[in-house]
């Protein structure tokens, strides 16, 4: 399938302690050739460091990405994942009727999962895994601490497995401390965002993808976020865990084509036909 005549583009959205470089890698033919653009959130190269003790919120994110978006296109498909997809959901309203779909990899919103006792199917264990992070003595509060190895080893092992800063490579913990100060920003701004799940409007046929090994507060965001959407479709890859983007490119890449698909098969072909 050929984007030739077509002015449909794909925004890609990338997560905390990653880059454009995690959605680089997906074939032409999982998008049908549309035009891919690769924004760096800020303080990513090749943006410009974040200096410590600048705050970042996630609308300079919105803002920053949005400006990668070109007035030609007239149909823009969203992909993000985890703190990316809470930039796209700032990113969305601006696009209005140009948004064709959304496809997100285990979105994050901390804040809105921390206050959801009264979301029906949200497992109070996974509200309870939230609010360890917020109660959490220093690993949102401490300006000191926070985006130093202390504080990178409690966010990698989290989102990976114990243990797994301890034996990154040298050069990617060095990598990591560089960009730490703007990781710890956007993980404040996930857990500090207030709104509730009912709130993010995505007016696009969405697909929201979890991975079987994900931990169990990522799995609540995205059924919280999927639950109760007509036009949403909740999918669960197996053996996969939070960062498969990155791990397990390939199965999200088919996952991505499978979403692409079942767009055009639902809502009709995308323009400058077939």
């Amino acid at each position: 399938m050929s984007a030739a005549g077509s002015n449909e583009a794909v925004l890609f959205v990338h997560s905390t302690g990653t880059g454009p470089f995690l959605w680089a890698g997906v074939p032409d033919t999982a998008i049908g050739g549309r035009t891919r653009l690769l924004p760096a959130n800020l303080g990513y190269p090749p943006n410009e460091l974040i200096e410590r003790g600048r705050t970042i919120t996630v609308a300079d994110d919105a803002a920053e990405v949005s400006k990668a978006v070109p007035a030609s296109a007239s149909r823009v498909h969203v992909v993000a994942h985890s703190y990316g997809a809470l930039v796209a959901l700032d990113v969305i309203p601006a696009l209005a009727d140009r948004l064709a779909s959304v496809f997100f990899y285990e979105p994050v919103v901390f804040g809105a999962l921390a206050s959801a006792e009264d979301v029906p199917a949200i497992d109070a264990e996974a509200i309870q895994q939230a609010r360890s992070f917020a109660e959490h003595p220093w690993f949102l509060h401490d300006l000191e601490k926070g985006g130093r190895a202390e504080w990178l080893e409690v966010f990698i092992d989290y989102w990976n497995r114990p243990g797994s800063w301890a034996r990154m490579p040298e050069q990617m913990r060095e990598a990591s401390l560089a960009l730490g100060w703007k990781m710890f920003q956007e993980v404040r701004t996930i857990f500090f965002d207030p709104r509730p799940f009912s709130s993010f409007r995505i007016p696009a046929p969405t697909t929201i993808v979890v991975g079987e090994r994900t931990t169990l507060a990522s799995r609540a965001m995205s059924r919280a976020l999927a639950q109760e959407r007509p036009d949403t479709r909740l999918v669960e890859v197996a053996g996969v865990g939070h960062m498969a983007p990155l791990t397990h490119a390939a199965k999200v890449h088919e996952e991505l084509a499978r979403h692409m698909a079942w767009v055009e098969a639902q809502y009709g072909p995308r323009e400058g036909g077939r």
